[in-house]
């Protein structure tokens, strides 16, 4: 049996310190309060160590993660078996002050002077004590760096030199995609520096970014973009409105790639308005009006219509102008051709569709085709004797001879045609007519009426312009002046009939009173605004942009693309252009 006591000294004296009796068993030391020893510091665990016997001493094992002596040295055990052994628990100094000869040991213990810990050195034992061994953090960031500069750096830039010289540079009739364009491994690293999905319509090249991006590290430049797209045209003609010119910009300014599945592109309204609600100050020559708003301050629809079908020249005129023209020499009107019964048997509502069928895209009509639409009803007979005689309809040059033809033909027959007579009777005195032409006579005669007859009048004059011959020329000279019909009076507008396709004819074309050809046809701006409104409509109507119904490109204007896109970097400006163009 083991008596240990413990003597306080120093700083600690004034505390109460048992005499523990050590049988076979030990005395835990620590800040727990039911410890045989309990040492009150924050440097001292709750259980810090165990003081145990062992042969002829005391034996001092640290708790886990606890140590023994100082920071600088620690440890891990201690002996205490001869007067004046000491070791050290946190600030405090346990000393062996005698050991009896019947074992009993008497302990001092003395507090030293209570400073802050070393923190680093506690942290190093700790580490020791857990095994936690930190690597090199200077050289760990040193070679991620450098990794993270070849992977994402070096490698797709390489990637896009040896994409650019496999496939080849931008050809004059933009990228050739009779081969794959996605780079083949390990090539595929310029994939990295994709900054967000391509959209559909570039999908096809999506893999190979040396198509758009011939430069590393300099912005894509117009000049890419027309290599493929080279019918776009100006805005605006740049001799009216030179601050329009679109070769001073950017195709990127207004149209941005990798925001998805479709081109995000400038479409506000505000956008447009910037220019357009006050236009003149942009272009002082132009007609245009100001246009702030569709639903609230939007100019009257004007219409293009035909002013020389045979130039296929068009002016613009106001709905509702009285003084409109509309030179498209074709003489047809639906008011009647609606009053018929044929084509208004018991009210049909089909009856536009029998004329006027939807070409592909449902953006406008086909062309009203003469065999189909207008054949059933005019046959073409120009000769009473013979109802199975018909005149080409489409080949006005064919006329003449198809009619000669005919009468020689029935010449050769012995056939008798009588002289139209309009005298009721024979007046006494006066000679009776001649009698029929036959032979050439006939041909000629009979020829020469019927072109009087059925090209100016009946048969061709009835639907179309007709010519008449000139000064000593003969009957058979007369002409059919050249037909042109537009399939859009509103050229500059996006409007799409099939998206209109739950709405009749009707509701928008005032087809049953129109008799004064395609100005009373078309339909006014009160019209669509009974639907739609301006950007910020209310709910009970369309919200309807510049953008929805106009486009920004005019094809019909100059091409935005040079003749010759081989020799046209981007960079430097041909010497027509500016020099900041297309940068």
């Amino acid at each position: 049996m083991t008596l240990v006591s413990f003597a306080p000294t120093g700083p600690v004296a004034a505390m109460a310190w048992p005499s523990v009796q050590l049988d076979q068993s030990e005395i835990a030391i620590g800040r727990n309060p039911a410890s045989g020893l309990c040492l009150l510091h924050r440097q001292i665990r709750f259980n810090h160590a165990v003081l145990r016997t062992e042969g002829a001493g005391l034996y001092l094992v640290a708790a886990e993660g606890a140590f023994l002596g100082t920071a600088a040295d620690p440890q891990q055990s201690a002996r205490l078996a001869h007067a004046g052994d000491t070791t050290q628990i946190g600030p405090f100094i346990l000393t062996v002050r005698e050991v009896t000869g019947d074992g009993n040991v008497t302990l001092s213990v003395t507090q030293t002077n209570d400073m802050e810990p070393d923190e680093g050195a506690l942290a190093q034992i700790y580490l020791r004590v857990f095994n936690v061994a930190l690597p090199n953090v200077r050289l760990w960031a040193l070679l991620l760096s450098c990794g993270l500069v070849v992977i994402f750096f070096a490698w797709p830039l390489l990637s896009m030199q040896a994409a650019k010289h496999d496939n080849g540079d931008m050809q004059r009739g933009g990228p050739s995609f009779s081969e794959p364009s996605f780079f083949p491994p390990p090539w595929g690293a310029a994939s990295l520096w994709n900054v967000g999905a391509i959209s559909r319509a570039h999908s096809g090249f999506a893999a190979n970014c040396s198509f758009c991006h011939q430069t590393p590290f300099v912005p894509v430049r117009s000049s890419a973009c027309l290599a493929c797209h080279r019918d776009i045209g100006q805005h605006a003609d740049p001799s009216v409105a030179p601050a329009a010119d679109l070769r001073l910009q950017r195709c990127e300014h207004c149209h941005h790639e990798h925001k998805g599945q479709t081109i995000a592109t400038r479409d506000s309204q505000a956008d447009c308005v910037a220019c357009h609600g006050d236009i003149r100050r942009i272009a002082p020559e132009t007609s245009l009006h100001d246009v702030l708003d569709f639903g609230t301050n939007h100019p009257q629809f004007r219409p293009a219509l035909v002013l020389d079908a045979g130039l296929r020249t068009t002016k613009r005129f106001d709905i509702g102008d009285l003084q409109a023209e509309d030179h498209s020499n074709v003489r047809f009107t639906h008011a009647g051709h609606l009053k018929l019964p044929k084509l208004n048997r018991a009210g049909r509502q089909d009856v536009c569709g029998g004329c006027h069928v939807p070409a592909p895209g449902g953006v406008t009509f086909k062309p009203v085709q003469f065999d189909d639409a207008c054949a059933s009803c005019h046959s073409l007979q120009f000769e009473p004797q013979h109802p199975e005689w018909r005149l080409p309809h489409g080949h006005p040059e064919e006329v003449a001879s198809r009619i000669a033809g005919y009468y020689a033909r029935a010449a050769l027959a012995g056939e008798v045609f009588d002289r139209p007579n309009t005298e009721p009777f024979y007046k006494p005195g006066v000679p009776p007519p001649p009698p029929p032409p036959t032979g050439t006579d006939l041909v000629t005669y009979k020829t020469e009426a019927a072109m009087m007859s059925t090209i100016a009048r009946s048969t061709c004059g009835e639907c179309h312009v007709t010519i008449p011959p000139a000064a000593g020329q003969p009957n058979d000279a007369w002409r059919i002046a050249p037909v042109f019909v537009p399939d859009r009076y509103m050229p500059s507008s996006l409007f799409r009939h099939a998206s209109h396709a739950t709405s009749t004819c009707q509701n928008c074309h005032a087809a049953a009173t129109s008799n004064l050809g395609a100005i009373s046809l078309l339909p006014g701006i009160g019209t669509c605004r009974a639907c739609h409104a301006g950007e910020a409509a209310p709910a009970s109507r369309i919200s309807s942009s510049c953008a929805s119904c106009h486009r920004f490109h005019d094809d019909s204007l100059m091409h935005l693309a040079p003749a010759d896109t081989a020799t046209f970097t981007g960079g430097r400006a041909p010497p027509s252009m500016p020099a900041k163009e297309l940068q």
